[in-house]
């Protein structure tokens, strides 16, 4: 499709909607950026400047909106892809929101977090028969932090990124159609992949967990949480975490890979033949910038979104299918002592996925 014809609508004014929302405007696309009015502000904040100004690793520049609005319904009219800016917590309510209003023929893409199989118990729940695809990569493509609304920084762009449709029989056409704009999307087997691939619940959990008393003697100050927290003790942590979601990625499907060899797949210029996990975390030009301080209190996204949304949701498949996962079920019980929550009900579980007391096997006929 032409840059004419491509259209666009970015939901969230987030890091990452807004990222992607300068990204697409900047290469020549019509981008809509939306946000529920309870973050009005920065649509405003936005508006007032005129756009968003964008530097770093993708494309930079000030990238003009063709639309800002708080009118949901209205930013998707007549685009062709959807795609969700927030953290995994705005899933949910954008896609119910908008349940009758999305049009025939239309993408809507997630970053992970097992949004796409979420996203058809949604519309199936509400009775809507729409031809809407949801879609998922395996993380954002974008290693980014909004200074303030209007101002992003990109500290790096994956050169690959893993990418697949629910069905998996549509992956092909939404690459065909997102190609020109994003070349790094890769299509791979279906969205389990995408979901049970997704790496940060096994980095930023260990992360915090082992390193919260420096987190909360210096609130996040003058150390990075990737530069410094990731020694060689905590990288065997996050190791064996690996070894236990690797289980239940390969249940269903192949084309999983292993955090270790995250690097050399996503990002280019990484050699980890030569170099250890903790060694690449602590040495990576991306995960050492200086926008990415360590947090200022353990209840972080870190651990409250990539626990529900990643950890308990493994942990609910893993039991359903008797695999043994003494790493992650440790995870969860500490991070629940230390946040006071119990992540082994608080979360996503194999019935909100549509899957409860399937086989592997009923599990890869249903996402083809």
């Amino acid at each position: 499709m032409s840059k004419k014809d491509l259209k666009f609508a970015i939901l969230g004014t987030g890091n990452s909607g807004q990222n992607y929302a300068a990204d697409i405007a900047l290469k020549g696309y019509s981008v809509n950026l939306a946000e529920v009015p309870l973050f009005e502000k920065n649509l405003k904040a936005i508006e007032k400047r005129g756009g968003i100004e964008l530097s770093g690793e993708s494309e930079n520049g000030f990238a003009k909106l063709n639309m800002v609005t708080t009118d949901l319904v209205k930013a998707i009219k007549g685009v062709d892809v959807i795609i969700i800016g927030g953290s995994a917590f705005a899933h949910e309510p954008f896609c119910k929101a908008l349940a009758p209003h999305f049009e025939d023929g239309q993408f809507v893409l997630f970053t992970s977090n097992f949004g796409a199989m979420r996203f058809r118990m949604w519309m199936q729940e509400a009775g809507i028969a729409t031809d809407v695809t949801p879609v998922e990569t395996m993380s954002l493509l974008y290693a980014t932090r909004a200074t303030e609304p209007g101002l992003v920084h990109c500290a790096g762009v994956k050169n690959v990124l893993p990418c697949a449709a629910l069905p998996a029989s549509k992956t092909q056409a939404f690459i065909d159609k997102i190609a020109p704009v994003f070349p790094q999307f890769k299509a791979v087997e279906d969205v389990w992949v995408t979901s049970v691939n997704n790496l940060n619940p096994i980095v930023h959990p260990p992360l915090v967990l082992f390193n919260a008393g420096r987190i909360e003697s210096t609130k996040g100050n003058t150390w990075n949480i990737y530069g410094d927290g990731a020694t060689k003790s905590v990288a065997k942590i996050m190791n064996s975490l690996d070894e236990d979601r690797m289980e239940i990625l390969n249940s269903v499907s192949s084309g999983g890979f292993y955090f270790k060899d995250a690097f050399t797949n996503l990002y280019s210029g990484y050699d980890l033949d030569k170099k250890t996990v903790s060694d690449t975390l602590r040495q990576s030009p991306i995960h050492n910038d200086p926008a990415f301080l360590a947090p200022e209190e353990v209840d972080t996204r870190y651990l409250n979104e990539d626990l529900p949304f990643g950890l308990t949701p493994w942990y609910s498949i893993a039991r359903m299918w008797d695999i043994n996962t003494p790493t992650l079920d440790a995870m969860i019980h500490i991070a629940s002592e230390m946040l006071g929550k119990d992540y082994f009900k608080e979360g996503v579980t194999t019935k909100e996925l549509g899957i409860d007391s399937m086989t592997p096997k009923e599990v890869k006929e249903m996402l083809v």
